[in-house]
């Protein structure tokens, strides 16, 4: 007869700590995209001849710095976060694809009410360079949604690995840097 206090052995379970998720932060942040971030921008960081940085009100749990960025010419903004940042190649690794993995596929709900899924190709890192860099583009036929990008960026400066997100519009090279036709 088996005592009501025995102890029977239990398989341990190993628990994984996962990181914090990303997505809603990005949705919250693409709803503000066209108006140009003006309800999650905060103070004024810097101010130099080609942008203005701003603290960003929106932040992902953990992050280690983000901010907003307003660029004079070509006239567009940016909002940017290190999440990560290690000596560690594998765990910068490690976290740079489950960021990518949290939004690939993600809805996000603009100002106008309009929806479209986020996607894009996983750029694997390789130890041999300094970056890996996944962009995603939204689906639809939405012309002025076209340049719209959240980039996961892996990125190493010595001696360091780093992991961000950005959200920002692609303008085309053109744009930035306008040659003379003679």
């Amino acid at each position: 007869m088996a005592s009501p206090f025995a102890l029977f052995a239990q398989p341990k379970v190993k628990l994984t700590k996962s990181i914090p998720s990303v997505r809603s932060v990005i949705e919250q942040v693409a709803r503000d995209f066209y108006q140009n971030f003006n309800n999650i921008k905060g103070d004024t960081l810097s101010i130099t001849g080609s942008a203005i940085e701003f603290t960003s009100k929106v932040a992902p749990v953990g992050a280690l710095s983000t901010s907003i960025t307003k660029y004079v010419n070509p006239d567009s903004y940016s909002w940017q976060s290190t999440l990560f940042k290690s000596e560690e190649y594998e765990a910068a690794v490690a976290k740079y694809k489950e960021y990518y993995r949290q939004i690939n596929g993600a809805t996000l709900t603009f100002y106008d009410k309009t929806s479209y899924k986020l996607s894009g190709y996983y750029d694997v890192p390789d130890e041999n360079r300094a970056f890996a860099s996944s962009i995603l583009e939204l689906n639809g036929t939405n012309h002025d949604l076209q340049l719209f990008k959240v980039e996961v960026a892996f990125t190493y400066t010595m001696p360091e690995w780093f992991v961000k997100i950005m959200v920002y519009e692609k303008v085309a090279d053109k744009d930035v840097r306008p040659t003379e036709r003679q």
